[in-house]
């Protein structure tokens, strides 16, 4: 039987496996339970919100579940948050493999990405099993309005990892500077609190931030009539938007660093 080469979509596919598996493996130490920990590490997210609100006595903002109210705001976070993040991280770890005539820069980004998509992924599946267990009804009342958020959220993770991969090339500390962005978008989006809470002045400079729309969607699955406000528009532009910075200069300005 005649070899038939590959083609080149079989070899980029061929490329992006290795590069996840070998992502986890160095990332995770090769074992189960490396990854295992990566995966339920945004638990202690809820944790700290329920414990917060369990130790000074506050009254749950929206309805009558601590853990469903913290769970329905930190699932659109946990993907925002961690691929955004990690997609920054993975050229700067993985540089040198770049330099191999196979791997593309682009390669080495889009391993990051799958990876974190999956490990969000099981983060959010393993937080709803825990609330499940709590005694949270956690079945929204509006799947789709669910899914719409959590696809918003990836898209807003993926646009902004782009936009960090670009800078943090160009200027390295902006991985360390990244998280003064991630800290003011969160307390902002009201994962902790309802930002309709927030005094009028600061509400109107607070729905600039996607994320809060984001989180609203979110919420009105769970919680009906929450969340009419939400812009799923400004969401897509915003997104758009920081794509195309971060598409454009991954494409014509990073090489040159390369060179």
């Amino acid at each position: 039987m005649a070899y038939q080469a590959k083609s080149a979509l079989e070899v980029q596919l061929d490329v992006l496996g290795a590069l996840m598996l070998r992502d986890i493996r160095t990332r995770f130490g090769g074992t189960m339970w490396g990854y295992c920990i990566a995966v339920g590490w945004p638990c202690a997210h809820v944790l700290v919100i329920t414990g917060f609100y369990a130790v000074r006595h506050m009254p749950t903002p929206i309805g009558d579940s601590i853990v469903l109210f913290a769970v329905s705001g930190l699932s659109p976070y946990i993907i925002m948050n961690y691929t955004a993040r990690k997609m920054m991280e993975g050229p700067l770890q993985n540089k040198q493999l770049i330099y191999f005539p196979q791997v593309k820069f682009f390669d080495v980004v889009m391993s990051r990405a799958l990876v974190e998509i999956c490990t969000s992924s099981l983060s959010i599946f393993l937080v709803f099993f825990i609330a499940a267990c709590c005694g949270a009804q956690v079945l929204p009342h509006d799947a789709f309005a669910f899914c719409e958020a959590m696809l918003l959220a990836l898209c807003f993770a993926l646009s902004l990892g782009f936009l960090n991969v670009f800078i943090s090339q160009i200027f390295p500390p902006w991985q360390i500077g990244v998280i003064v962005p991630m800290l003011i978008m969160y307390f902002t989006s009201g994962v902790v609190f309802v930002t309709e809470s927030m005094p009028a002045v600061i509400y109107e400079y607070v729905q600039w931030n996607p994320l809060m729309h984001i989180v609203k969607v979110c919420r009105s699955s769970f919680y009906p009539g929450y969340g009419a406000d939400a812009s799923i528009l400004y969401v897509l532009m915003v997104c758009g938007t920081l794509l195309m910075a971060g598409l454009l200069g991954i494409r014509f300005i990073v090489p040159r660093f390369y060179n």
